[in-house]
């Protein structure tokens, strides 16, 4: 059943993905989040202000985020590298650039590259051994894996998640690589020394967790979006204020000073049209004065809290008073 259900909620994502009409920004809004929940479990927790959105909806990590390995968020890699190439791995996280060693984040890790080369072999032997599994399950015990082995030496939390992602939830579109962490950053289990049975069930459920994080989010943005078109509709001279909520739909903050420049409009244009959405309870004003005011969306944006608490189930058989039921199930 805790497979079913994140399999399903991976499906759900993967579809709106493809037919939501807040697609664009939604996509933004979640690689954030996503990235977010990441530093949060490599103890380097960054604003969502921090991050830099470029023309594309391509999301920049900022100089001030610290967390290990950032640059392999959202970036693909094959299933077959993943387990075959371990220099393609090392390649992948950004501890080696692409034409050669690159020695600050070999530093930064606590080995050189030639030691790690080696390691992330071991690793992939380790996991070449291991029975077959659905992917979301085998993903848990690369997972795991990676983590017994620790072939960087430091940031191999995270570069374990990135892994288990890619090879579970990075299957489908809908995760970048930090799905699996949002749902572990919002659970309150002991998911860090787990394994066998117990990680593969707080694995499914991180997994449903974060898949159901952006579909609420996804929500919300939809039904922001509906209720500023009709403001819009009403308006008999809209002018640029649908380019603006575009924006602030894509942007965790807008200010004046980046609405003039994403849309070529002059420094008071830009201010009267934030005033106007602010008026009409499109927009909310976060900080400073005059033209460094910021402003956002009158909504939630942060994921949601796990859709129910992650039950240990360990310790609660522990209190049962019911016997362990041993025998062989019956055959369907």
């Amino acid at each position: 059943m805790a497979y079913a259900d994140a399999q399903g909620a991976l499906e759900r994502l993967e579809e709106r993905r493809r037919l939501s009409p807040v697609r664009r920004p939604w996509r933004i809004r979640t690689l954030i989040a996503e990235r977010q929940a990441l530093a949060r479990i490599d103890n380097s927790p960054i604003d969502d202000q921090a991050f830099t959105i470029d023309g594309r909806g391509a999301v920049l990590p900022s100089a001030f985020d610290l967390s290990h390995w950032r640059q392999a968020i959202g970036a693909p890699i094959t299933l077959d590298m993943l387990l075959n190439d371990g220099l393609g791995v090392m390649r992948w996280l950004g501890i080696v650039a692409a034409d050669g060693m690159n020695a600050a984040p070999a530093l930064r890790s606590g080995r050189s590259p030639e030691d790690i080369l080696p390691a992330i072999a071991q690793w992939q032997q380790a996991a070449a051994a291991l029975p077959p599994s659905p992917p979301l399950l085998q993903s848990a015990q690369l997972f795991h894996l990676w983590q017994r082995h620790a072939p960087i030496g430091h940031g191999d939390l995270v570069a374990s998640l990135l892994v288990g992602d890619r090879w579970g939830p990075g299957r489908w579109i809908g995760s970048a690589g930090g799905l699996i962490a949002l749902g572990l950053d919002n659970s309150s289990v002991a998911w860090r020394q787990a394994s066998g049975e117990r990680l593969d069930l707080i694995w499914l459920e991180a997994i449903a967790t974060g898949a159901h994080a952006h579909l609420d989010l996804e929500t919300r943005l939809r039904a922001y979006a509906w209720r500023a078109a009709q403001h819009i509709e009403r308006r008999r001279r809209p002018g640029r204020l649908k380019d603006v909520l575009r924006l602030a739909m894509t942007h965790p903050r807008i200010s004046s000073g980046s609405v003039a420049k994403a849309l070529g409009l002059t420094s008071a244009g830009a201010i009267k049209l934030l005033a106007i959405a602010e008026s009409e309870g499109l927009l909310i004003e976060q900080s400073g004065q005059a033209s460094y005011r910021s402003y956002a969306l009158p909504i939630n944006m942060t994921p949601i809290a796990a859709r129910r608490p992650l039950q240990d189930w360990l310790i609660d058989d522990f209190w049962s008073d019911e016997p362990e039921n041993t025998a062989s199930p019956e055959p369907l």
